[in-house]
């Protein structure tokens, strides 16, 4: 019948009116029966995975020494389930404590593509819940969910493109494995789906409350886009990643609340800039928020109205300094509201009465209990200088990219930035060299590669309640 209809559309010729909304009403019947017959005999994909248990095993030789062993294999791995499965995949019915049994292997052998290019296959144990009997398969962390790839492979491609600014182009060279670059964006998409903050909620890792919030404007031809990034100084964990094209009070209210809906610590304190529209929301989805304003824009907006002053008094380059120093020794010094107020007054110097610089000395005054927030506050730090190193890295992906005009994909490219810059380890050299933000916020790893870390946390878990 399908063949039949198929071939009358493609030998159908009718210029009449009746004809062509006939020809039209065939195409469409045939395009629906098709989509749903897809929909039908194929499972989504966020539904395959919940079925699957992943367990920290970093090497194929360690896995399938393991896998043979049935005794061992049900003391280091089977009873240790319930640690740290996630909750999906057992029947709404099943109560009580999650015990489960060994039921053989899959049917078929698990097949995975190498760096070299070779294929291996891998046996994949299977248990059996106690409460409700449903089946779940075992997967070592280096087997991704519903990849072909190895996952360090992967990992690797997302390290090269979205931490040291490698072209897809580049990676799909330097890959022999990879024959498109479709799979690359596919990957891209598998670790920029989530949000950084969930991914870390499901990894049991919960910030400090305090955080440091920024947004950087990308400029392009005829577009103007923003990204929006909070960042947790303590840890260097960027929570919160998100594109906008307007950073307006509702524009940015929406990027909180979705940034909010996903964390489950209470947010104390933010430093910022002095961004009236970000602080507005700020206050409106966080409520009783401290709120710091960063020194390094205050004094650098100071240096450049000294710069302005100079050219219209024709001042020594010492007499700039001199007044760029007295006026950061009252910004560093003062403790509180009162504190700058009195500071301020008793600076008499002419030069401060000058226009250029008294603006700036009353915007000092105006938020000075913004600017004197961390003392008392700890949590709350004097800059931004973290944010916006992550930032500058926004900059440069931009700057390969050339333009982030879908925004749904920029949205995931931010994602998959955040997540990968929060386990990946810093390189030699580093204050916290060898470390992740994810290790100094005293995630477990297991000892595991960081990739298989994200695989074991089941940030690759396509399912809305996993955790």
């Amino acid at each position: 019948m399908l063949e039949h209809i198929a071939g009358y559309l493609e030998k159908w010729q009718s210029d009449t009116v009746i004809g062509i909304e006939i020809e039209k009403g065939l195409q469409k019947t045939f395009e629906n029966y098709c989509i749903k017959k897809y929909k039908k005999g194929s499972i989504p994909l966020s539904g395959r995975g919940e079925k699957t248990y992943i367990f920290p095993c970093a090497h194929k030789e360690e896995y399938l020494f393991l896998v043979k062993d049935k005794r061992r294999f049900q003391a280091e791995v089977v009873d240790k389930l319930p640690e740290y499965t996630h909750a999906t995949g057992h029947k709404p019915s099943c109560m009580g404590p999650q015990e489960y049994v060994l039921i053989g292997f899959r049917p078929h052998e698990r097949k995975l593509i190498l760096a070299t290019g070779q294929q291996e296959q891998f046996p994949i144990r299977m248990v059996k819940c106690k409460n409700c009997k449903e089946k779940f398969s075992l997967l070592p962390s280096f087997l991704p969910r519903e990849k072909h790839f190895a996952i360090d492979i992967i990992g690797q491609v997302f390290q090269n493109i979205l931490l040291f600014s490698q072209s897809i182009q580049a990676a799909l060279q330097n890959l022999a494995v990879a024959k498109s670059k479709q799979t690359i964006f596919n990957w891209l998409r598998w670790i920029g789906t989530f949000h950084p903050a969930a991914v870390l909620t499901r990894a049991g890792v919960a910030g400090s409350g305090y955080l440091q919030e920024d947004e950087g404007f990308e400029k392009e031809p005829n577009l103007r886009t923003y990204s929006v990034v909070m960042v947790e100084p303590k840890t260097l964990l960027v929570w919160h990643a998100d594109y906008v094209d307007h950073v307006d009070e509702k524009t940015l209210c929406s990027s909180f609340e979705e940034f909010l809906e996903k964390v489950s610590f209470k947010i104390i304190g933010i430093t910022k800039d002095k961004w009236e529209a970000s602080t507005k929301a700020l206050k409106a989805v966080f409520k009783g928020i401290w709120i710091g304003f960063c020194h390094r824009h205050c004094l650098k907006k100071f240096r450049q109205a000294l710069v302005e002053y100079q050219e219209q008094t024709q001042c020594t380059d010492k007499e700039r300094g001199r007044l760029y120093k007295v006026f950061k020794k009252v910004l560093e010094s003062s403790t509180s509201q009162v504190s700058v107020e009195v500071k301020l007054k008793s600076v008499n110097e002419a030069a401060f009465n000058h226009p250029l610089l008294k603006v700036r000395l009353d915007e000092l005054k105006e938020n000075a209990s913004h600017y004197t927030c961390h003392k008392k506050r700890e949590g709350i730090t004097k800059t931004t200088s973290i944010v916006d190193n992550f930032l500058k890295s926004v900059k440069r992906k931009l700057t390969m990219s050339e333009s982030f005009r879908d925004k749904k994909c920029s949205q995931i490219l931010f994602q998959a930035m955040a997540n990968t810059r929060n386990f990946v380890p810093f390189l030699s050299g580093a204050k916290n060299a060898h470390k992740s933000p994810f290790m100094l916020a005293q995630g477990e790893t297991h000892d595991l590669p960081w990739i298989q870390v994200m695989n074991f946390h089941n940030a690759f878990l396509f399912t809305a309640n996993a955790c």
